[in-house]
């Protein structure tokens, strides 16, 4: 009755039946290897054109537009959004579009309060462990950043800013700690886009620097990791994260009264925290020690979320 499976042409042909059966147990993982590795690099583009500020606050994105944009399926780019909308990078809005969050000043202010306590610790953990080498890289990495703004590359700028913070907390050897300070910058890195945008804002370090002037923040985190002081190290790193804030800020809409109540009951210390990081002189009056950080006196003042400029306005 001549079937292409009776157990005689098997018999007569084992190698062919070996092949065939080995081929068709392979295929189906050969192609979810590939479907990982297609969804994997959907998402690391994905992340990187966030982080890096080329998808802006508010940005509509569809999965037919990125797929297109990237030159790949829908479906991995579908898994990759959607994974990016549980890690509350991305957010979903009316009609299911995904979007670029807008951040409110408290929103900002907040992640940049918990960037300032893991990458502060991060930093400080690397230089206890700081090599030569690193040090070298870091020198590069900012001449680097220098170059950039000096050239007016705004996006070069953002990129090799990124690669010097990340170098750092790298050398920390806490991958725990780098992966929640990534989900971070991947919340914040939209507005990025905002740091580098004017030139004129920022201070290069080249020969005509003016003493008056302070020194970048990068140049005070090398020389702490070349003087072996962790906490140097640690106080750089915070004030500049801190230092995108007036130009940051401007940028996004303000709060209710409310939340921006709420935020002063949950951070009394934030004001006077970005005072003593920038050196700044304030009328408050001494406080007694009370087992906070040395450099982080404490405040009850309240908060403003405005900017300096909006005070102004009458």
């Amino acid at each position: 009755m001549g079937s292409d499976f009776s157990p005689v042409k098997l018999r007569d042909a084992p190698e062919a039946a070996l092949r065939l059966a080995s081929e068709t147990a392979i295929q189906p993982t050969m192609q979810h290897i590939e479907h990982v590795s297609l969804s994997t690099q959907v998402l690391r583009e994905i992340r990187t054109a966030i982080v890096l500020g080329d998808l802006a606050p508010g940005a509509r994105l569809t999965f037919r537009d990125v797929a297109q944009r990237l030159k790949a399926s829908v479906t991995p780019v579908r898994e990759a959004l959607l994974q990016l909308v549980a890690e509350r990078v991305l957010s979903v809005g009316t009609g299911r579009t995904i979007t670029v969050p807008l951040l409110t000043r408290a929103q900002f202010i907040e992640l940049r309060v918990i960037r300032v306590a893991l990458e502060g610790m991060a930093a400080e953990a690397a230089a206890r462990q700081a090599e030569p080498r690193l040090i070298d890289e870091l020198e590069s990495i900012h001449r680097q950043l220098d170059e950039a703004k000096m050239a007016r590359n705004a996006r070069q700028a953002t990129i090799q800013n990124r690669a010097f913070h990340f170098r750092l907390y790298e050398a920390a050897a806490l991958p725990e700690l780098r992966g929640m300070i990534e989900n971070i910058w991947l919340r914040t890195g939209p507005y990025h886009r905002y740091i580098f945008a004017d030139p004129s804002k920022h201070i290069f370090d080249n020969p005509g620097r003016r003493r008056t002037q302070p020194q970048h923040a990068h140049r005070r985190v090398i020389a702490g990791l070349r003087a072996g002081r962790p906490g140097d190290v640690r106080v750089a790193i915070e004030a500049d994260i801190l230092s995108g804030d007036p130009i940051i800020l401007p940028q996004l809409p303000q709060d209710t009264p409310d939340r921006v109540q709420e935020l002063v009951r949950s951070l009394p210390d934030l004001e006077m925290l970005s005072r003593a990081l920038f050196g700044e002189k304030t009328n408050a009056p001494a406080q007694k020690q009370t087992g906070r950080p040395k450099g982080r006196p404490g405040s009850r003042r309240r908060l403003d979320l405005s900017t300096a400029a909006e005070r102004r306005q009458p």
